[in-house]
């Protein structure tokens, strides 16, 4: 893309990442020899902050990608009211079933993954895709890339085909 252009979210959410299993698989061999701990299987919650960045070749009639309002428009909703002061858990989870029985009277978002920073990295990478699509723009727009960070230090980034 010739021109991109970024847009900063931030949100509130709590999250726990079932799948983690430190000492599992291939990369923990990384950590061989330290004692190690699978904090994110514990309920937590992180200031999330949202990174999108869109891009086109050309610029449209007002000389821009798009205007940073619709980027937070098309977003707004999704973040502010789904996402934001929320508890994301896989459907999957085993602790789901009870989890919405006691819980299900707070704001809980409920999807389909383990919710670690790269996928849901990918699921707002695709939310923006679809809006775009359903705007009749992806031939002017185009979503480059997604970054979540889940803390100052740690953060992930999904780019599209």
């Amino acid at each position: 893309m010739k021109y991109e252009i970024t847009k900063i979210f931030r949100f509130e959410a709590g999250h726990r990442v079932w799948k983690q299993d430190l000492r599992a698989g291939k990369t923990a061999k990384l950590s061989e020899g330290i004692p190690i701990e699978n904090k994110c299987t514990n309920l937590h919650g992180h200031s999330y902050v949202l990174e999108v960045t869109v891009g086109s070749d050309t610029l449209n009639e007002q000389d821009v990608v798009v205007d940073f309002y619709h980027i937070k428009s098309a977003l707004k909703d999704l973040i502010d009211n789904v996402f934001d002061h929320s508890f994301i858990i896989d459907v999957n989870d085993p602790i789901y079933p009870k989890f919405k029985e006691l819980f299900g009277c707070y704001k809980i978002t409920e999807v389909d993954f383990c919710p670690t920073a790269e996928a849901l990295a990918k699921y707002f990478y695709d939310f923006l895709v679809q809006k775009i699509k359903e705007a009749n723009l992806e031939e002017d727009i185009k979503v480059v890339s997604v970054t979540l960070w889940e803390t100052a230090t740690g953060k992930a980034t999904y780019r599209g085909e």
